[in-house]
């Protein structure tokens, strides 16, 4: 076992390294978002990557941008954010320095009074700072965050609940469940699971709340996506069903079959054997829909 003095270190040895990494990436010979110089990278973390006459960005860094505002209607620019703004605060954050890669253009700042830190998204991802995707879409430095009391006893000695796999040992990777104290989940997979629950199905993986659980994890940065899912029932025993965008379905598609009555392996979906797995959730009756 590590003393605390050699964990420590070895979080600061981490912490270097990523550094290093941010200040050594090669130029991108792509497109790249304006507001972060990154690549499209994982949507998970940075968003969708908007493209438009010759601008391009992340979707999450336009709505954490500290002073972009969002001028027009959902359907004009990019989800309202008009392009001659996005400029603007591309030129704003040209004169502000990154706190973790050293490089101008960081649009985001943290958002705890007289604290003067700027960053790019992912430069503060890698650094531990935190976004909240609600409200006033307010971010952190990694020293403001909030935070969680998550007691030390349950690190290391107690697993994820979603995943089975061992705790993590720096705190800010892990995050706690109001709702039920003793369970700790790590943050990837709480991001994870939201993403495919989505607001209208997001709740406690242990207790099933459905207002302290959501209200915690947005406060704790966890991106909620409000969105509905598309479903559509087996046109023979109409007892499995799928969702239209897990089997590719287009929205002109009105007739789909589980595994089980397609005729042949020709069944209409890409993927029927994961129509089954759906089913436990999809059926009639179940408490998902």
């Amino acid at each position: 076992m590590k003393t605390i003095k050699e964990k420590k270190a070895c979080q600061r040895l981490r912490k270097s390294a990523k550094t290093r990494r941010l200040t050594q990436r090669k130029p991108s010979s792509g497109p790249v978002c304006r507001l972060c110089f990154q690549e499209p990278g994982d949507p998970d973390k940075l968003g969708e990557f908007l493209q438009k006459d010759n601008l391009s960005v992340h979707y999450f860094c336009l709505i954490l941008s500290s002073k972009l505002p969002q001028r027009g209607q959902s359907n004009r620019g990019f989800h309202g954010f008009l392009p001659e703004d996005i400029k603007k605060e591309v030129a704003r954050a040209s004169r502000k320095v990154c706190f973790v890669c050293k490089k101008k253009g960081a649009a985001i700042k943290c958002q705890k009074d007289q604290c003067l830190k700027n960053f790019h998204l992912p430069c503060g991802q890698e650094r531990g700072c935190l976004s909240q995707f609600f409200g006033e879409y307010k971010s952190f430095c990694e020293k403001h965050r909030p935070t969680q009391d998550i007691q030390q006893g349950n690190v290391g000695e107690e697993s994820c609940v979603l995943c089975c796999e061992e705790l993590s040992q720096a705190s800010v990777e892990n995050i706690q469940s109001p709702c039920c104290s003793q369970t700790v989940y790590h943050r990837t997979c709480i991001q994870k699971y939201a993403y495919t629950s989505a607001k209208h199905f997001f709740k406690c993986p242990h207790c099933n709340n459905r207002e302290e659980f959501p209200q915690e994890m947005l406060r704790m940065g966890i991106h909620i996506p409000d969105r509905r899912w598309s479903r559509i029932l087996c046109a023979t025993c109409g007892s499995h069903g799928t969702h239209r965008d897990c089997s590719f379905l287009r929205s002109n598609n009105k007739k789909w079959e589980c595994e089980e009555c397609a005729p042949s392996a020709e069944a209409t979906g890409p993927h029927p054997g994961y129509h089954i797995a759906l089913s436990h959730h999809v059926s009639l009756g179940s408490s998902w829909l």
